[in-house]
């Protein structure tokens, strides 16, 4: 029985839940006419006029809310004409479509119902019969609830409905009356001659909005709820209006009211310019002399504006223009205040090394500001600690400052709560537990803090604050640290928990670009201005206010898609337009302009689209106005503004023009000195001005600092609020300071949503434009291609074109984006806090653009920035979340084809352009930079240690297999030079990192860098100086996390020469793990034994300042060839050699073998040999013996021998450690030994790399009695083919050409040439009367050995073995 109960109730619940619906879509009705009637007045509805432009005419939409309406049918009929729709009950008349289901559902319900009962009768007749009639009972009640549901008609009390309206923007009514009961109606974008609205007929409240509305001839609005109307426009001179209400009535005019007026209300509020009279409740007037009239009755408050015709339409009138003067400044503060640091519960963190937990910190008392309380748990150790979250400020050695706190206990004084003192610690973020981590157990490294000191007072108080002050004077510079607060009680804590209450803060202290690089500025000139070329004033302009102009007399309103008129030039003024509603689009066409007056005003907006022209002031007229465009407008891949064009912003057609010129402000950025600015600027009081940081790494530790100018006078400007952060402005460089406020703004976040998902404005030039003087703030839409801030896109050539002194500030992707477009010029422009790339050209197919005096500062790449330890880098691939792979390694600048971020300067290199110009056939990485100049960059190249301030590296490509985008971020080179003239750089790991095959750089400095540069191919560094610690206290950073090194020898196949170079401040570190990693002016590279460095490095004209002779070099000592085989050439002697004394010197590793002569002295601080050169050159060659010694058989150290000097007089060895890998560089001239104990090989080969024209090596190695063999040299293969003929002596080989050997029955000897070689200058790379010779590919001398004495000595797998290791004589 239980079980048919619950079958029974299961088919009851999904007949009842079939028959209920809510906010369900009834359906749809189109309007043909332009008359048209609604009668809603016997059901509830909710009225929304909606503008839709993808309709070409009216419809409705209904949507149940409420009640059992099922079909558009139920509940509405259209009159046969079309021209009404009713609502009401329509259940009753007919049967509809929808009733039909609903009772076929009944009846097929009812049928199984009664099945179902019937059977569990059948099934039951021998049941008793009070089971027989419970089972009857159920069909009767069953039969009775669904049969209900067909007789039953609408319950109309309970039906609620709402009827979008929707229409397109141009869609004008005859005449459209609404007569309604409860509800409410939202009336926006309504265009008609007539509009009847009838609340009041049925008695029921329904409250109406109206805005944006075009009436022609009569508007009648009755209601007992309150009435709202805005931005009314009356397009005709006798258009009557009547508005009933029994509670407020507010209505607002578009332009201004002219006609009589007629109000009964209780209070009539009404704008000044109308002759109004008032009698008790009445009044009576009229505004101007047209003939409109209103009549109005109000049951309470009448509130009527914008009376006043505030736009004239007269062509000769003009609004007030903006003056170009800049608000007066106060005077600057001649004695700055004490400026405090507060810490509170936010920004400390409780630490101990035991009973520590998250509520150890909690509120302080209540009314006590910036306090906490440090809650102690039972048996709590005698100390504990108060660490700062965030970054100390600087303080300065020697400068005083106090440290201030107040304090009382919460229990009364006991032996358990005794404070005996405090100490204040100033810690190397690194030597701690980092305060921001989860972690609260205190752990300090065993070294020393930056700075302590302890202090004692009146610690005994439970029942009032006492204050005690410490003043204190650092004894260093104290740059990036954290500050700790050390608590120490005489006794751990008792049984019972106890409590301090603290109040903490800390006030801090009261308050030429570069040496050698003269960095150019703009000219100071601002542009000249003439005022009688505004475009405002010309007289051929007509008003867009002016609904003469417009279609059906009417004056757009912003939920329109607007086209401006054909052939106007059209002006607008800030009584034009709404300022506060959001236009959807306005269309320029071809032979249009929209001109905008030198007028405050802010215009908000979805869409522009520009075919003809967009004029805000001209070069020669920049407008003074605040002008705001701000744009609006939700997430979206849909192109609203036109085809390829996207979304929220401004579109310049091809053909089209565009110009907004702002107010010049001049510098747009210059450089902090010590105490002043460098350069007097033109800036105002109220703009925010961005100083940079001054720290390395800007992405950790964001220093960067906007602030607001309270007052400025010349040079000095005054903040409203204090500077927080240490920026330097010293000799070597100085923190950039930028004006980031411009009086024309192009706003991206409308909405006030941008942010959620970094969708904002951008500004699309196809045509021509000239952007001057304006702000692009959260604009770009990230991974978004195209959608940039400011971007010139696919233009061609341009010939009218520029962006000059703008700022954009808060990016959603990138700055200012060049594409397909040549010809540009950017110049003078700021940009900061940006995501991807900033200054950018796209495809690699771009030229001949000039960018001048532009600054990026704070770039971020996109995702996870481009890592990895090695110089291959890491590869990212194309995605919807990285559009661009290289925005994981984004920089301020990126060029394809010539403060902050991955690098500032980035020039990947691609091997053909990508984008639009794919099928382009130019290689963008041949394409020479024509100048880069007076360039400047900080805080950037610490993701991957390869990045530098200036990267020429990585490689992007379009892979056509999969159509997408791939970048690596390693080393890839390009054969281009890249003429890097007066480059400073500071503050970053490498100044410059270049792939390249050849590069010079020359008027360069570079201060603070862990090196100054990585450089490959041929490379030359000139004029420069290369600072490893400036004054900045901050950029000192800790010894532990980077060191500092001058320059890096690289480690094979390359040729650098560095010339009229000063090194300065290389100061020792002593926890430093090898002598690479210590602060050196000059180190190599030594992890490799399969790279091993030839003679590749020259040094000519150097000067090392402030920097301990145990400094100039730091040679690694460890099992590799690149260690062994470490060396340079000081061609002038210059640093190593004595002042008196000055002579060419050699530089070889720590091995014997470069011990060449009674010159060399082995130095025990560098670890190096230092040799006179006189006559000698460095030589490499290559012994390869295939299968033994050969590349790629071994990466790690294989000894397999040695390498020995003989000759000359040396009788001792002087040897160094032959392995797997092929290569040997040592001292030319000399003899060469080579002994290998797995015996001498039947076939060899020396690859002859490196033995310069006049020079030569005196080979020589053991082979048994009786060997003969067959010696030849050859050049790629067959050039220069030679068959070296027997000599009668060693001495007689060593004395010949190089075309002979000699056995002397225990020694082949071979004198070692190039006969390819003739001392032309293409045989070496010279710069500054200092040479590196190239190594020469492919020129080989073949050796084969055969034993044929009797009996023969027989080799052993190609090897003559237990050979004698007997070294020539000294006297060869």
């Amino acid at each position: 029985m239980k079980i048919k109960l619950l079958i029974i109730f299961l088919i009851l619940f999904i007949h009842l839940y079939s028959v209920s619906s809510q906010d369900q879509v009834l359906g749809e009705v189109e309007i043909s006419s332009t008359k048209f009637l609604i009668d809603a007045s016997n059901i509830d509805t909710k009225i929304n006029y909606l503008i839709d432009n993808t309709l070409s005419k009216p419809k409705l939409v209904i949507t149940s809310l409420s009640g059992d309406a099922k079909d558009i049918d139920d509940i509405a009929k259209v009159s046969k004409d079309k021209t009404s729709i009713a609502f009401n009950d329509f259940t009753k008349d007919e049967v509809s479509l929808g009733s039909k289901i609903s009772i076929n559902g009944g009846i097929i319900h009812l049928f199984f119902g009664i099945i179902v009962v019937l059977s569990f009768g059948l099934k039951s007749k021998n049941n008793n019969n009070s089971h027989s009639s419970f089972n009857w009972l159920i069909v009767l009640v069953f039969g009775m609830v669904l049969f209900s549901n067909i007789t039953s008609s609408l319950d109309l009390l309970k039906v609620s409905i709402q009827i979008d309206f929707k229409a397109p923007s141009t869609y004008k009514f005859d005449s459209l009356e609404l007569s309604l009961g409860s509800g409410s109606s939202n009336i926006i974008g309504l265009v008609s001659n007539t509009l009847k609205v009838d609340a009041c007929s049925n008695l029921k409240d329904h409250q109406v909005k109206m805005n944006q509305l075009s009436i022609s001839s009569r508007l009648e609005v009755c209601s007992s709820k309150d009435i709202s109307i805005t931005s009314l426009q009356l397009a005709s001179s006798n258009a009557q209006v009547n508005l009933n209400s029994t509670s407020n009535i507010n209505l607002h005019f578009f332009n201004g009211y002219s006609g009589s007026i007629k109000v009964k209300s209780n209070q009539l509020n009404i704008d000044s310019g109308c002759n109004i009279k008032t009698v008790g409740t009445s009044s009576e007037g009229s505004c101007g002399t047209g003939g409109s009239n209103i009549v109005i009755n109000s049951g309470s408050t009448t509130t009527i504006s914008n009376v006043q015709i505030t736009c004239p339409v007269e062509s000769t009138w003009r609004p007030t223009t903006s003056s170009s003067e800049s608000p007066i400044s106060p005077l600057i503060l001649t004695q700055q205040p004490k400026t405090d640091y507060l810490y509170d519960e936010t920004n400390l963190t409780f630490m101990a090394q035991s009973l520590f937990s998250s509520t150890s910190l909690t509120d302080g008392p209540q009314g006590v500001s910036n306090s906490f309380t440090i809650n102690l748990a039972p048996n709590a150790p005698n100390s504990n600690w108060l660490v700062g979250k965030t970054s100390t400020p600087s303080l300065k050695a020697f400068n005083q400052y106090e440290f201030s706190l107040s304090l009382k206990l919460g229990q009364a004084l006991n032996k358990y709560n005794v404070i005996s003192n405090m100490t204040l610690f100033f810690y190397n973020p690194n030597h701690i537990t980092d305060p921001n981590a989860s972690n609260q157990y205190f752990k300090y490294s065993p070294r020393d803090p930056i700075f302590s000191q302890l202090f004692t007072g009146d610690f005994s108080s439970s029942t009032d604050f006492k204050k005690i002050s410490l003043i204190f004077t650092p004894t260093v510079d104290i740059g990036v640290s954290v500050m700790a607060v050390q608590v120490n009680r005489t006794t751990k804590n008792g049984s019972t928990a106890t409590t301090v209450f603290i109040a903490l803060e800390t006030p801090t202290l009261l308050k030429k670009d570069s040496e050698l690089v003269t960095i150019q500025k703009p000219p100071l000139e601002l542009d000249p201005q003439d005022t009688s070329t505004c475009p405002y004033k010309d007289t051929d302009l007509v008003h867009w206010h002016d609904p003469s102009i417009w279609p059906n007399n009417l004056v757009p309103l912003p939920s329109s898609n607007i086209v401006l008129p054909e052939g106007k030039r059209a002006l607008i003024s800030p009584c034009s337009i709404s300022q506060t509603d959001v236009y959807q689009k306005i269309s320029i066409p071809k032979n249009s302009e929209l001109v905008f007056t030198d007028s405050n005003i802010t215009i908000h907006i979805h869409d522009i689209l520009v075919l003809g022209k967009f004029t805000m002031g001209t070069k020669s007229c920049r407008y003074n106005s605040y002008i705001n465009i701000i744009f609006h407008g939700s997430k979206t891949t849909e192109d609203t503004i036109s085809q390829h064009y996207g979304s929220k912003g401004i579109a310049v057609e091809k053909g089209g023009f565009i110009s907004i010129h702002g107010k010049q402000y001049h510098y747009t950025w210059t450089k902090l000195s010590a105490t002043v600015w460098s350069d007097s600027v033109n800036w105002e009081v109220g703009q925010q001005v961005l100083i940079t940081t001054s720290i390395f790494k800007d992405e950790v530790d964001n220093q960067n600092e906007v602030l607001t100018i309270a007052a400025i006078q010349g040079k000095t400007i005054q903040f409203t609020t204090p500077v927080k952060f240490y920026h330097y402005g010293g000799q070597e460089y100085q923190s950039e300071v930028a004006l980031l406020s411009r009086r024309i703004v192009l706003n991206g976040d409308g909405d006030g949503s941008a942010d959620n998902d970094s969708f904002g404005g951008h500004v699309l030039v196809v045509g021509e434009g000239q952007f001057a003087g304006i702000q692009l703030k959260k604009c770009g839409q990230t991974n978004l291609k195209a959608r940039y801030p400011l971007h010139f896109h696919l233009a061609g050539i341009v010939k009218n074109s520029f962006i000059s002194d703008c700022s954009v500030t808060n990016s959603y992707y990138r700055c200012y984006t060049i594409h397909g477009t040549s010809n540009l010029t950017l110049s003078n422009n700021v940009a900061f806090d940006a995501r991807g790339h900033c200054y950018y050209l796209e495809d690699g197919v771009e030229v001949d653009n000039n960018l001048l005096f532009n600054l990026a500062a704070y770039v971020h790449p996109i995702g996870s920035p481009a890592q990895g330890r090695d110089q291959k880098g890491q590869n990212f691939k194309q995605s919807d979340e990285l559009t661009q792979p290289a925005d994981s390694a984004a920089g301020g600048f990126y060029i394809t084809n010539a403060s902050g971020g991955w690098a500032i300067y980035s020039f990947p290199n691609l091997p053909s352009p990508i984008g639009q110009f794919i099928d382009s056939p130019i290689i963008p990485q041949q394409y020479p930079i024509k100048e880069f100049k007076s360039n400047t960059a900080h805080s950037s190249g610490y993701f991957n240690p390869h990045t530098a301030s200036i990267y020429v590296g990585g490689y992007l490509y379009y892979n056509r297999g999969d159509g997408l985008l791939y970048y690596s971020s390693g080393r890839y080179s390009r054969p281009t030079y890249i003429n890097c003239s007066a480059v400073p750089g500071n503050e970053v790991s490498i100044s410059i990192s270049h792939w390249g095959e050849r590069v010079e750089v020359n008027r360069y400095e570079s201060h603070d860098t862990v090196r100054s540069a990585s450089v490959f191919g041929e490379a030359w560094l000139n004029n420069a100086i290369i600072n490893g610690r400036s004054g900045n206290i901050v950029a000192q950073g800790f010894d532990d996390e980077y060191t500092r090194q001058g320059f890096q020898f690289y480690d094979t196949n390359v040729k650098t020469i560095l010339s009229n170079i000063v090194f300065r401040n290389y100061i020792h570190f002593p926890y430093a793990a090898d002598p690479e990693e210590d602060n050196c002016v000059f180190i190599g590279m030594t992890h490799s034994d399969e790279f091993k460095p030839q003679f590749m490095s020259v040094i000519k004209n150097i000067t090392i300042q402030g920097t301990a002779t145990s400094q100039y070099i730091g040679h690694r000592i460890i099992d590799t060839g690149s260690s062994r085989h470490f060396n340079f050439l000081d061609s002038d002697g210059s640093v190593f050699s004595t002042p008196t004394k000055r002579t060419p010197k050699i530089i070889g590793s720590h091995e014997s073998f470069w011990n060449f002569d009674n010159s060399c002295n082995f130095n025990s601080d560098w670890r190096v040999y230092v040799c006179d050169k006189d006559q000698y050159e460095i030589s490499y060659i290559a012994p390869i013996i295939p299968g033994y010694i050969d590349t790629g058989l071994a990466s790690a150290e294989v000894h397999v021998g040695n390498i020995s000097l003989f000759g000359s007089g040396i009788s001792d060895r002087r040897t160094m450690a032959v392995t797997k890998n092929p290569g040997i560089t040592g001292i030319g001239k000399f003899g060469w030994y080579l002994y290998l104990p797995a015996g001498s090989p039947t076939y060899m080969k020396i690859w002859v790399g490196q033995v310069a024209f006049g020079q030569h090596i005196f080979f020589a190695m053991p082979y048994p009695s009786g060997t003969t063999f067959s010696v030849s040299c050859d050049f790629k293969g067959t050039k220069l083919y030679k068959n070296y003929t027997l000599g009668a002596s060693a001495i007689d080989v060593r004395d010949s050409d190089g075309s002979k050997y000699y056995f002397d029955e225990t020694h082949l000897f071979i004198k070692i040439v190039n006969f390819a070689l003739d001392g032309s200058s293409d045989e070496y790379f010279e710069r500054s009367g200092a040479k590196v010779y190239d190594t020469i590919k492919y020129y080989f001398i073949h050796i084969t050995a055969t034993n044929t004495i009797t009996p023969p000595t027989k080799p052993i797998n190609g090897f003559f073995t237990n050979l004698p290791d007997v070294l020539p004589s000294s006297t060869l």
